[in-house]
């Protein structure tokens, strides 16, 4: 019986089979560019795809994904907290401020 698990971990191991391919190790000449036993390094299939791939999805999240992130984390309701998450946030509050106000009635030491 296939699980959900099960077919997430063999078609992980399909797909890392496949990739593996990218892993290969350059090696450094000191007078060259880096280079490798298989001459279709530079140009794997896999790679040319993933190089601007890359670079579009950092492009993407640090100039749309960060950014509304940053907005919507200074107004939480707007992004849909629960009743209970709500309540647990004045709750907090108000436990805060009572702490607030009984630490400033105490005389200073």
């Amino acid at each position: 019986m296939w699980t959900r698990c099960g077919r997430t971990l063999v078609l992980g191991l399909v797909l890392f089979g496949l990739l593996a391919g990218c892993a290969a190790v350059a090696k450094q000449d000191y007078v060259t560019l880096p280079n490798s036993e298989n001459p279709e390094y530079l140009v794997h299939p896999f790679r040319l795809i993933a190089l601007p791939t890359h670079l579009l999805a950092n492009a993407f999240q640090y100039a749309i994904v960060e950014p509304f992130y940053f907005g919507m984390n200074a107004m939480p309701n707007a992004v849909g907290l629960s009743l209970q998450e709500q309540q647990y946030i004045t709750q907090r509050q108000e436990a805060w401020q009572r702490a607030s106000d009984a630490q400033g009635a105490q005389p200073a030491k």
